[in-house]
């Protein structure tokens, strides 16, 4: 019962943040282009797993399924826009892995405390959270060793307020927090071509 009550109210306030708030990244990583070739000598398959984890004040805390679905099925979903690498689920039929750690580090009143002034008021209190975004993207061989890793952070910030649903047909925030995670992939994975981690 109490959990059927928490997953709906969970739910409904996600409703409610997406419907009215503006999303922004720090973007250091904006505008990072897909890679289409890895310029491998044939193709190649690559096994993926990737795994999405919040921490509040460096404390786990609680992860929407929402996002880990988005964090896991993205990066083998980009690497299947290149001509000549593509992702498999059989770690068997796999050239290479590329394992994926993505940590959302969040303070105390981000995740706690400024909901709370947001619901009770209906939206009228603004609502704030700001977290950063850790990549480390582990690319190993078949034997599991890695042959090379890299890093890529960057900052997020939403705010929602009843008013900024004036600015909804104007602003996605959901776009821009998909738009993030795509460009952070994508400049990993230009950075493992210019690398060549895969021969």
């Amino acid at each position: 019962m109490i959990k059927t009550f928490y997953k709906t109210f969970t739910l409904v306030t996600l409703g409610i943040l997406t419907a009215n708030c503006l999303s922004f990244r720090s973007g250091e990583f904006e505008g990072a282009p897909v890679v289409k070739k890895f310029g491998v000598p044939k193709k190649i398959s690559v096994k993926v797993n990737a795994n999405y984890q919040v921490l509040v004040d460096g404390q786990p805390g609680s992860t929407n399924e929402f996002l880990v679905q988005k964090w896991k099925n993205e990066p083998a979903k980009l690497l299947n826009e290149s001509d000549d690498v593509s992702a498999t689920r059989s770690e068997t039929e796999a050239n290479y892995i590329f394992d994926i750690k993505v940590t959302e580090e969040m303070g105390f009143f981000s995740a706690n405390v400024s909901i709370w002034f947001f619901l009770p008021t209906l939206g009228i209190l603004p609502y704030y959270t700001g977290s950063h975004i850790t990549m480390t993207l582990a690319v190993k061989d078949k034997k599991g060793k890695v042959l090379g890793e890299i890093k890529r952070e960057e900052n997020k910030t939403e705010i929602g307020q009843l008013l900024l649903i004036l600015v909804m047909p104007f602003a996605d925030p959901v776009a821009k927090v998909d738009a993030q995670r795509r460009e952070l992939l994508s400049s990993a994975y230009s950075e493992i071509k210019e690398k060549g981690y895969l021969k």
